[in-house]
């Protein structure tokens, strides 16, 4: 990859996941600011570790814009959220600079009605929806087959999603997806009993390489239903099938809508009767699978996709990619039901050598919504293992050696992932 060294990328969020961003800009040699409306720097921790913080909402366009030209901004990048991802678009066509999407690609990916409409054109398979309205009329409810999931139709991170086990529960959760709609738009669709997934595909100059296949354990701990994911692992079991009935049909659609550059990630469940899809995101995504890829493969999609928005072209080689890893990579994550952190501990397992990025989304003092959202992760971790057998070993260590305790002295951890099911 060429130097960067001096370079300034101004990025948008300062919430703890983007200071991955920050890390990885900085092993380039760039200079780092970061950028949003947060002024609390407790609140702000990308900010605290960036070269440079500015406190201005990134919807501000022209502000940041002008900002941006007084400092000699070089590039400008986002990740992990499309409205933050939107932002950074139209911050750098206005300042002339590379991007990797346009306004049409994001809004594909973040509306899940056109993303939909999508799937079906490429042949894929999608769960069965009942509307898209809001409100939605009693005819409407009538004809709904449970259970469902229901979500705003433009919106991530698991906000606004609930799974409804009867009618009696259809009422607030709908009106729960609307008020974290942008758009006041929702879907209501089939609950698929199955086994979750998601691909990561990295694309260079038009070139598709398939980089990760996981498979993902939802808890089953939550007050509010929506789907959280407390264990990852890769190579999924259903790789195989996964490359059989969807790798080709994915390959197309990101061709069709003439994706280039940058990473793309689909999630979906594995059934019985077939694979099905129900999100995409043109964007990196919450399990940073950059970190296992560059571990194994020696290729960082991260660190491509800043270098694309400093020169406009990803700077590596996607030969390299793989994503038949020689281990099993896992990531592991801890949530915590509401309250105050008044005790976070995790110490010990910064000491073993199978545990690697082991990140705090939170610190004590924390208040905690349950919310069923992302922002009930409290810690998250990546681990290895040859076997499944050492894996459920390492997993193990992992949850005894951590504590979320609350201001009360009660334990705020959902229970724990079940290891032995990996032994099934």
């Amino acid at each position: 990859m060429r130097d960067f060294t001096g370079k300034k990328l101004l990025i948008i969020g300062s919430d703890p996941i983007n200071i991955n961003i920050v890390d990885a800009a900085r092993d380039m040699g760039v200079y780092t600011i970061v950028v949003d409306g947060i002024t609390d720097r407790t609140k702000a921790p990308a900010k605290t570790v960036a070269d440079e913080a500015w406190d201005i909402d990134y919807s501000k366009t022209d502000l940041i814009v002008e900002k941006c030209k007084e400092k000699g901004v070089d590039g400008v990048f986002a990740g992990y959220s499309e409205f933050r991802v939107l932002a950074a678009c139209r911050i750098a066509n206005k300042l002339g600079l590379p991007f990797y999407a346009n306004e049409e690609q994001i809004n594909i990916t973040r509306n899940k009605r056109i993303f939909k409409d999508y799937c079906l054109k490429y042949d894929i398979s999608i769960p069965k929806d009942y509307c898209f309205s809001y409100p939605i009329s009693n005819e409407e409810k009538s004809k709904i087959e449970y259970p469902v999931i229901v979500k705003p139709a433009d919106y991530a991170g698991r906000k606004g999603i609930s799974v409804c086990l009867s009618s009696d529960d259809i009422d607030d959760a709908i009106e729960y997806a609307a008020s974290k709609s942008q758009s006041k738009t929702i879907i209501v669709e089939d609950y698929l009993d199955g086994v979750e997934f998601s691909s990561v595909y990295t694309v260079s100059n038009g070139k598709i390489s398939l980089s990760a296949v996981n498979e993902k354990n939802i808890t089953d701990d939550q007050e509010v239903k929506s789907g959280l994911c407390d264990f990852l692992i890769s190579p999924a079991k259903s790789y195989h099938r996964y490359i059989e009935e969807l790798d080709g049909k994915i390959r197309e659609f990101i061709k069709g809508i003439k994706i280039n550059n940058g990473v793309v990630f689909f999630q979906g469940m594995v059934t019985d009767k077939k694979l099905y899809v129900f999100e995409m995101g043109y964007r990196i995504n919450g399990n940073n699978d950059f970190y296992v890829i560059e571990k194994f493969n020696g290729i960082n999609f991260m660190k491509m996709m800043i270098a694309y928005s400093l020169c406009g072209d990803m700077c590596d080689d996607l030969s390299k990619d793989n994503p038949l890893y020689p281990q099993y990579a896992c990531s592991l994550l801890f949530y915590a039901h509401s309250g105050t952190i008044g005790t976070l501990q995790y110490e010990e397992l910064l000491k073993h050598p199978n545990i690697t990025d082991v990140k705090a989304q939170a610190q004590e003092g924390a208040q905690i919504a349950e919310d069923g959202s992302t922002g009930q992760c409290v810690l998250r971790l990546k681990l290895f293992g040859d076997t499944l057998e050492q894996v459920k070993e390492i997993v193990e260590f992992a949850q005894n050696n951590v504590k979320v305790i609350d201001v009360e002295g009660k334990n705020m951890l959902f229970k724990p992932y079940d290891a032995n099911l990996l032994l099934k």
